[in-house]
């Protein structure tokens, strides 16, 4: 039956918005609405609210999963107010206004027109004076201009009631010829208010040449400039207006002519943090916080500016505010003869060039209000739409979510990351976790416990390890703290740009890939967010000492929610790109080179030990967290995709790693440094399984799942212990084991769930005894503010509260257990059908082209 969601809206911050744009995405049950229903918003009085729905993803059968719903709104100070969504009876008519004309597309707003300029990254207002226009521009490292090349026109890409919003890409040329970087500029305009939401994205899509596996800075496939800036001739000559930092509501604002705002680093106490070096590991950052000048003198010094420009004159109202200014350093603003220009990357005044590295990008953003529309001092502090816990709960947006559960020690551990002494934003202090390249990412202060006292804490990087974006994500649902959806949102963004390896020009097993948190117990040094650095002598992983993105560390549920709460796309994509990328690792990219490398890989070996007389089994993947991302990656895509064969490939990867009749001793999984991580796949079974029942594909994978599944539980139940009971196996024999003992309580959890009666109980003994003695031990661990620890515990937080809802009218014991009889043992005739398998999938994809791209991508050419 059909009902209404609330959004709840609360102004925290002292400010008086006017027409701010807000978005939250809304889940709905299986079947709830059918495809193409459409919805309306109205305010507490039942006035209706200008309003946009987007379809973000949908159920198997059609009817609508998630939608984003977007519009405007005004708030007073300290004021909390309720919006409700209902079905419309009838769609609305759909937006106009925009045009297509000889110099580009023009869009009407209520504060005047704008205008796309064909074929440039260029727009320009026209309102009650004269035009506006904005431009970007790139300068070289030489500091020359070049000039953009666009890959067509400005694209619309969505027309709505509330804004238009259209894009542009293309490269930039610099004066010798020679492309030097890709562009993405993506306009969002507010029809009512003229507000214009401008990104401007700039990427390195070369691939780095990473020489033995190392990935410092100064890498042969880096790019160099020395500025990235918007600049905006305003047609007006008077003073304009800066307030340094608009949030304090004492400072007063400067009128000048001309002047210059400049963020040189973040302005708290560790500013000159070895975070920020250069490749030569020389400092980059001259001086604390921010400096205002004009005519080349001081007009106020400050450490962390949220600035705020306008120009008022009688018929013209300009304004604009930059987002996470401080925080993504070195960034300005400034006013010269009419002219605003904002510095994404400003000039510098060392003429430092930035490097931007092969395959990574960066996403900045910039507001301008066009009419007078109140300031625009909320783009720094955004209201933070809610929705009730129970709605999460009841349309199954989440595994194992529910709402108001009584608060336990589990729940008390995780607040520790808001509430403690070593908080997640707590963190970003200690090593300056600031600056357009980390700003959003983690601290990794777990890699400083071996670190002799007194010594400064090493620069270490989390990349988002084990989820903290699912965490962050599951978390705000759970409690509508909005601390938690800031955390979810900086380090999606900063995953998206930095942390994933945008190239289609290195090895199919790095493109579009994840790197991996900077290495254990070690500096970054000059490797920034990438793994492996020239120096240091060697790896924290024995026998490694270089690599690059791999199977395990790939992590994109946290995306997949960051996407279907907010809309953003760079997230969709960023878990479509790395499902691919996890396919191409472990089952080879398209072609017929790389087919045969499989071959050599995965079926030569099991040729060997049949060779032998031995009696290999026929799994294909290994037991380990690299097949367990792989299958989480390949839900998270069927979630999103539902018609694209995701979810079938998931069951045949299960299939290939998993059986009921496995010798599971012989897997050697209590031998811990080597075997923990199975953990993290069964975890990933568990998943799947729910997703079946979601979709109610109670088919023969589903079964054979669950009766592997449930196999492996109960050698759980009788086999492991805590991990620190056996320290001596241990490398590292510190309480981040406790942690991972918690996902042996979850996985019992999720068998309770899977059975009735004497068994289901017993399940769930055990895994309460575990639980409650993981978080007994971690309440005394002087570790437990670890960044690590508490991400641990947020990603796997949620089995304990699930009940009993398997549907056993389908999965009875002599169902499963006799049909999956037997151990699964590879005959020859078996590994000879592989074989033909991928060589004939390998003929059928046969390019010339590609596998010279392959062989010169794997010989480094």
């Amino acid at each position: 039956m059909a009902t209404s969601v609330d959004i709840v809206l609360k102004e925290e911050s002292g400010i008086h918005r006017v027409s701010e744009p807000l978005s939250v995405g809304i889940p709905f049950a299986k079947g709830q609405y059918p495809a193409g229903t459409t919805f309306r918003v109205n305010d507490a009085n039942g006035n209706s609210v200008p309003a946009a729905f987007k379809s973000l993803c949908h159920w198997p059968d059609g009817s609508v999963r998630w939608v984003l719903a977007e519009f405007l709104y005004s708030l007073p100070p300290r004021q909390i107010e309720t919006l409700t969504v209902y079905e419309q009876p009838s769609p609305k008519a759909s937006a106009t206004g925009i045009t297509q004309t000889s110099r580009g597309w023009a869009i009407e707003t209520e504060a005047g027109d704008l205008l796309l300029h064909k074929g440039q990254p260029a727009w320009e207002f026209f309102g009650a004076t004269s035009p506006i226009r904005t431009e970007a521009k790139l300068t070289s490292k030489d500091g020359l201009p070049c000039h953009p090349a666009t890959n067509g026109d400005w694209e619309i890409q969505h027309q709505n009631p509330v804004y238009a919003e259209a894009s542009l890409s293309g490269h930039w040329i610099t004066a010798d010829e020679a492309r030097l970087a890709d562009f993405n500029c993506r306009l969002r305009i507010y029809l009512q208010t003229g507000l214009t939401n401008i990104e401007m994205q700039i990427h390195n899509p070369k691939r780095a040449r990473h020489p033995g596996g190392l990935w410092d800075l100064g890498d042969e496939g880096s790019v160099y400039f020395r500025s990235l800036e918007l600049i905006t001739e305003t047609g007006c000559l008077q003073e304009a207006s800066i307030q340094p930092d608009s949030l304090n509501a004492s400072e007063s604002a400067f009128f000048l002519r001309d002047f210059e705002l400049y963020q040189e680093s973040s302005g708290g106490e560790n500013w000159n943090s070895l975070n920020h070096i250069d490749s030569n590991g020389d400092q980059t950052t001259l001086y604390r916080g921010y400096q205002l000048t004009s005519e080349n003198a001081l007009e106020q010094a400050g450490d962390r500016s949220n600035p705020l420009v306008s120009i008022t004159s009688d018929r013209q109202s300009i304004q604009l505010a930059v987002p996470t200014f401080w925080q993504n350093f070195p960034s300005s603003i400034g006013y010269q003869k009419g002219k605003i220009i904002v510095g994404l990357f400003p000039a510098r005044s060392d003429n430092q060039s930035y490097e931007l590295q092969g395959g990574e990008r960066k996403t900045l953003r910039h507001l301008m209000a066009y009419g007078n529309i109140g300031d625009l001092t909320w783009a720094y502090a955004p209201l933070c739409p809610r929705l009730a816990p129970e709605v999460y709960e009841s349309t199954g947006a989440f595994p194992w979510f529910k709402a108001n559960a009584d608060k336990d020690a589990l729940d008390t551990l995780i607040q520790e990351g808001l509430d403690g002494p070593s908080n997640f934003f707590q963190k970003r202090e200690v090593i300056d976790e600031y600056g357009w390249r980390n700003f959003g990412d983690i601290f990794a202060d777990h890699e400083t416990l071996y670190q002799p006292p007194g010594e400064a804490p090493l620069i270490s990087h989390y990349n988002n390890q084990y989820d903290a974006i699912y965490g962050f994500a599951r978390q705000f649902a759970l409690t509508g703290d909005r601390r938690w959806f800031e955390l979810m949102d900086d380090l999606a963004k900063h995953v998206t740009d930095i942390d994933i390896y945008h190239t289609n020009e290195d090895r199919a097993e790095y493109n579009n890939g994840l790197f991996w948190h900077t290495d254990h117990y070690l500096p970054a040094h000059t490797s920034t967010h990438r793994t492996f650095s020239r120096h240091n002598d060697t790896s924290s992983t024995p026998g490694q000492t270089g690599g690059g993105p791999a199977a395990e560390h790939c992590y994109t549920t946290g995306l997949m929610y960051h996407y279907l709460m907010t809309g953003q796309p760079d997230s969709r994509t960023a878990v479509l790109d790395l499902t691919q990328w996890m396919v191409n690792l472990h089952d080879g990219s398209r072609g017929l080179l790389a087919q045969l490398l499989a071959v050599k890989k995965q079926e030569v070996p099991k040729m060997k030990a049949l060779v032998r007389g031995e009696q290999p089994n026929t799994h294909r993947y290994p037991f380990t967290r690299g097949t367990g991302n792989y299958l989480t990656a390949l839900v998270d895509a069927a979630i999103l995709e539902p018609d694209n064969g995701w979810l079938e490939k998931a069951g045949q990867v299960i299939r290939d790693t998993i059986h009921p009749g496995d010798d599971i001793m012989a897997r050697n999984l209590l031998d811990v440094e080597i075997g923990w991580s199975y953990l993290i796949l069964l975890s990933a079974i568990a998943r799947f399984l729910w997703l079946k029942r979601q979709y109610q594909q109670i088919d023969e994978n589903y079964l054979y799942t669950h009766e592997a599944f449930l196999k492996y539980a109960t050698w759980i139940q009788a086999n492991e212990r805590p991990f620190l009971q056996e320290r001596e196996q241990l490398e590292y024999a510190n309480d981040t084991w406790v942690a991972q003992d918690i996902r042996k309580a979850m996985l019992l959890f999720n068998a309770a769930e899977l059975t009735q009666g004497i068994e289901a109980e017993g399940y769930r003994k055990t895994a309460r005894t575990w639980l409650e003695q993981a978080c007994r031990t971690l309440d005394n661990s002087p570790e437990k503010n670890f960044s690590r620890i508490l991400i641990i515990l947020a990603q796997n937080y949620g089995p304990q509260h699930s009940e009993y809802e398997d549907p056993t009218e389908h999965v009875t014991a002599s169902s499963a257990g006799d049909h999956f009889a037997g151990r699964p043992l590879l005959t020859w005739g078996q590994l000879a059908a592989r074989i033909i398998q991928r060589i004939g999938l390998g003929i059928t994809q046969f390019r010339p082209a590609r596998e010279r791209a392959w062989l010169d991508a794997r010989m480094n050419r």
